[in-house]
């Protein structure tokens, strides 16, 4: 469990992630995940979630609070730490679901993505690609999405796979590929029409890289103020999922 936590070689090679809080783990049940076990600290035993998982007979194990502090990864730790099954998608599998799909290139920060998935899901995304960038089963991006990661369509592509595979999938699939950029594009509102929409975001501190802007159709800019540089890339996301959702309607 504690190597889950910690090593993103060892979930790709277990095929399981780890979640963490009692709140969350019984989020992930209710999504239907399969629960691989749970661990709680013995002081917990009368905690609402032992009878959860006894009703959902999924397996559970109580230990000693100083070893069960050990395993989780946060600063106050709660009263449960579970690994779970992996859930992504093929590639091809995600773009079957025609709508508005968001595509992650190279965000490395898992509070970032984490909010992401949350606002994809209340603008109602049909799904999330990671292209790149942070582990998608990192704690902190599960943490952060405050659920959503459990009930979102998502597939992950290795950055250094060829940009044309990704772009490929998209034009079979008939997308609208749009690239964000912080100046120079249409507005957010201006950005829909018949087709599917893939909407590009980029590495935080460089943004997209100029091979995957020249693959685009459009371009996409949040207006701002001169006076500010740039918006967070959770912040655009946000901005933009919000305005051609609104456009959509």
């Amino acid at each position: 469990m504690r190597r889950l936590a910690r090593d993103t070689q060892v979930r790709e090679l277990e095929r399981l992630f780890v979640v963490e809080g009692p709140r969350l783990v019984e989020e992930a049940i209710k999504a239907n995940l399969k629960i691989d076990e749970v661990i709680l600290p013995e002081d917990e035993v009368d905690h609402d979630l032992v009878t959860v998982l006894s009703q959902e007979k999924i397996q559970f194990h109580l230990v000693a609070r100083k070893i069960f502090d050990g395993l989780t990864t946060l600063r106050n730790p709660q009263a449960a730490i579970a690994s779970v099954h992996q859930h992504g998608l093929e590639l091809g599998d995600l773009v079957q679901k025609k709508g508005l799909l968001l595509v992650l290139s190279g965000v490395s920060d898992p509070g970032n993505c984490g909010n992401l998935i949350r606002t994809a899901e209340a603008f109602g995304a049909s799904g999330i690609l990671f292209h790149g960038g942070v582990d998608p089963y990192n704690p902190k991006v599960v943490r952060s999405s405050a659920g959503s990661f459990f009930r979102m369509r998502f597939a992950a592509l290795k950055e250094e796979l060829s940009h044309k595979k990704l772009f490929e999938e998209l034009k079979k699939s008939d997308y609208r590929s749009v690239a964000t950029a912080p100046s120079g594009g249409i507005a957010p509102e201006d950005v829909a029409g018949d087709s599917p929409i893939a909407v590009i975001l980029g590495n935080e501190p460089r943004g997209l890289p100029k091979e995957i802007e020249a693959l685009c159709d459009d371009i996409v800019t949040v207006p701002i103020e001169d006076t500010v540089e740039s918006l967070n890339v959770a912040t655009a996301g946000a901005v933009i999922l919000y305005g051609i959702k609104r456009s959509l309607i």
